[in-house]
């Protein structure tokens, strides 16, 4: 009786140990503030790509040219 409560004792501590050391080595992984910034333009639903806006209506504006033409014509 008294060896299984050793025992149980031992490989109690060792799995208490091994979890511990699993979680302390684990890292918090954090973003750059560029890569939120591009999370967070990619979420907002409008895309500037170059003088073009896209609002996620599938129609783009051309500052430049100050013309409307479809978004998923000048997609590559």
């Amino acid at each position: 009786m008294k060896k299984n409560i050793l025992k149980l004792v031992f490989t109690s501590a060792f799995a208490l140990v091994a979890g511990y050391s699993i979680y302390a080595s684990q890292k918090k992984v954090e973003m750059s503030d560029l890569a939120m910034a591009n999370v967070e333009a990619l979420a907002s639903g409008e895309v500037i790509v170059g003088p073009w806006y896209c609002a996620g209506s599938g129609y783009c504006y051309d500052s430049y040219t100050h013309m409307l033409f479809e978004g998923t014509k000048y997609n590559f």
